[in-house]
């Protein structure tokens, strides 16, 4: 008889049971299954997860490897782990995931924890997530707080430390977390909060930035510092439980102030080239490239020359605006708005500065204040320059047979002009000085021998050769482009300058040696690209009239001023005083300044290109030029230097009562005395160019000394 347990067991239905339990683990399974396919709908693929890269800013740098500006939609630089303080590892492990380097990328016993305590005090956490889990968030999900996130951000941990080692999963987490104002990684927030390097991080700061991103706006050091300083407490505690520093440690970084710099670390510099150098690679490789690419850009601008411009510029403006008791002034504006185009109601002015032997940039203003108004008056804004324009008549006129010795009548004269009309320029002080040689009159800036040699020369011919030097900007076929009626760039004068300090070889302005991708392939590199334009003997005819200008003439006041070395340049000043300019260069570096209103009207009464522009030129070129040794213009093969009238342009004589030392190509020169001054000729002198400056102005003639005080 089988006892009462046979008999139980023979009446329990087991089979019902097994088919129960089999629905259930099938179920579970398939529920399982089903659930891991529909959370795998929006999640990366395992690829995408194995080849995850963060965005990094671009950097820009200058010609000596100094940053320029960080382009970035978030601010990241990223570092290898072994260059990341071991204090802030600790920190942010004994604070963050003490149990990572033994979990799978979920801590269970982290989980039961915040679980816990979302239990006792009744509200829902973002505890128990590991170092792991906080990556996951950060590259791929939302911080949204539901399940169906957290249960992603699970599955992804999981698929993130399938395919990373331990210290890669760390090295991406301390260059992707976010400490907030910008800040994207610890050596952006080293630099944000500390404005130093990672490195030199000591134990309280990378306590202090390992407690920021639990909530970065709550423990912000700058706005709440209290709470910052409860929160780098906090830290160092934890530190000192899992022993990653001593009780003396932990006492001295516990009474450190936080040492957080009052000012944002910065590195907007020039921000006129560097907004240039954006559009270029905007347009080149797009914005995704520029803003999260990491791309490095290494520029041709030399920052110590950026600078003196930037002050030698807002020096003058701010003397100007004094001296003429302006009303409107930078300062009353700096916080209005900008007119339409980025114009402003005040003084403006810009700069660039050349190397003339390569074509590259090393300094450029486009205006007194970038965050007021963004319009680049040295690549954007076009005006008239005036007698700025007039050495394009000359070295035209020089290149087809001209001679600086050569006489043109000063004089009033009129030309027929369209519609019946006549012009009739004058010159800038109304006074006419008969015959003159063609130096003597672009030293002193005559108009009317300007407008005869255009005429002799041919308009269609002078406009060629101003395009073959660098003008790009329309020319109009009228006399008056002699006196500089069309308008050009700062940007394209400067440059085009740049061809007489080159003996006759033009270079294209370029601001980019360059640019490499996050890996440190190139992907372009720039190299001068020389071409010849004017003759070498062409050239240096130029330099040396231009030479006169600088030692004699109009731009004279350099040299009163203080700066001494060999140079050549132009003044150029338009009708009623609304543009001022000067031009000028040594035999490596050009240089062009501008100054006026972005409203064309008048600057002042009597603001001249050397007034208002030369100081400008003059302090940039003195602290361009300090400490580097004197060069000297090169005479070219083939020329022969003679002492010659400055009047007549023959050989001098000792009555000439003006003499100047003139080059001329080899079988060119002059073979008579002067025969406005006769009397006993000169010893011919050696070809040096232009004579050296005058000892003081009153041994300049009584036009040029006018200038001057104008």
């Amino acid at each position: 008889m089988a006892n009462p347990a046979m008999r139980a067991a023979r009446q329990f239905p087991w089979k019902f049971f097994l088919g129960v339990v089999l629905v259930v683990v099938f179920g579970s399974a398939g529920a399982v299954f089903g659930l891991a396919q529909w959370l795998r709908r929006d999640l990366p693929t395992p690829a995408q997860v194995a080849s995850v890269q963060a965005p990094v800013r671009t950097l820009v740098y200058d010609v000596r490897g100094r940053v320029l500006h960080e382009f970035y939609r978030e601010n990241r630089s990223p570092v290898p782990l072994n260059r990341i303080p071991r204090n802030l590892v600790n920190a942010t492990l004994s604070t963050e995931d003490r149990n990572f380097y033994r979990h799978w990328g979920v801590d269970l016993w982290g989980v039961a924890r915040a679980a816990g305590t979302d239990l006792m005090h009744m509200r829902r956490s973002q505890g128990g997530s590991t170092i792991t889990q906080q990556l996951a968030r950060n590259l791929f999900l939302t911080h949204e707080r539901t399940f169906t996130r957290k249960l992603k951000e699970v599955a992804l941990a999981v698929e993130l430390e399938r395919n990373y080692t331990k210290d890669q999963i760390l090295e991406l987490y301390f260059n992707q977390i976010y400490f907030g104002e910008g800040a994207y990684g610890v050596e952006a927030a080293a630099k944000t909060y500390f404005g130093k390097p990672l490195q030199e991080l000591t134990l309280p700061e990378c306590a202090l930035l390992a407690g920021i991103p639990a909530n970065p706006s709550s423990y912000s050091p700058r706005r709440r510092a209290q709470a910052a300083l409860l929160r780098r407490g906090k830290v160092l505690r934890n530190m000192l439980v899992t022993r990653a520093i001593t009780q003396v440690e932990f006492d001295n970084a516990m009474h450190a102030p936080l040492g957080v710099t009052s000012a944002r670390y910065s590195n907007d510099r020039a921000p006129y080239f560097v907004e240039m150098v954006r559009l270029h690679l905007d347009e080149k490789y797009g914005s995704n490239a520029v803003y999260e690419g990491g791309l490095k850009v290494y520029t041709t601008l030399d920052m110590d020359m950026q600078q003196l411009a930037e002050r030698s510029l807002e020096k003058q403006l701010e003397y100007l605006e004094n001296d003429m008791k302006l009303t409107q002034r930078r300062g009353t504006f700096a916080t209005a708005a900008a007119g339409p185009g980025g114009r402003t109601p005040y003084l403006q002015s810009a700069l660039v500065a050349i190397d003339s032997r390569t074509g590259y940039i090393r300094s450029l203003v486009g205006g007194r204040d970038w965050n007021h108004s963004n319009f680049n008056r040295a690549t954007q804004a076009k005006r008239q320059p005036g007698s700025a324009f007039k050495p394009f008549v000359y070295a035209a006129a020089m290149d087809n047979g001209f001679k600086p010795t050569d006489i043109i009548v000063d004089e009033p004269v009129s030309f027929p002009g369209g519609n019946g009309e006549t012009y009739s320029p004058q010159n800038y002080d109304h006074t006419y000085r008969g015959p003159v040689t063609l130096r003597y009159a672009l030293q002193q800036s005559i108009n009317v021998p300007a407008i005869k040699l255009l005429r002799k020369v041919g308009v269609s011919l002078v406009a060629s050769y101003a395009r073959r030097m660098g003008i790009k900007s329309a020319l109009g076929q009228n006399l008056s482009l002699a006196l500089g009626s069309s308008e050009v760039t700062l940007l394209e004068l400067t440059s085009a300058y740049g061809v007489f300090a080159n003996r006759g070889i033009r270079n294209e302005p370029s601001f980019i040696l360059k640019v490499e991708d996050r890996n440190g392939v190139v992907l372009e590199r720039s190299t001068p690209r020389p071409f010849e334009v004017l003759s070498e003997g062409t050239a240096a005819t130029m330099t040396s009239m231009l030479q006169s200008v600088m030692d004699h003439g109009t731009g004279y006041p350099a040299r009163a001023r203080g700066f001494t070395l060999p140079a050549a340049g132009k003044t150029g000043t338009m009708d009623n005083y609304m543009d001022a300019w000067f031009v000028g260069f040594t035999p490596s570096l050009v240089c062009g300044v501008w100054v006026g209103y972005d409203e064309k009207r008048v600057i002042g009464p009597g603001m001249t290109g050397a007034r208002a522009a030369l100081p400008i030129w003059t302090d940039f070129m003195i602290g361009a030029t300090r400490g580097r040794q004197s060069e000297d213009f090169p005479v070219p093969a083939g020329t022969i230097g003679r002492l010659v009238c400055a009047e007549s342009g023959m050989l001098a004589t000792d009555a000439c009562p003006n003499t100047t030392t003139e080059m001329f190509l080899e079988g060119s020169e002059p073979t008579e005395a002067c025969s406005t001054h006769p009397g006993r000729l000169l010893q011919p002198a050696p070809a040096s160019g232009a004579t050296a400056p005058p000892a003081n102005l009153e041994q300049m003639d009584q036009g040029a000394k006018e200038r001057i005080r104008n």
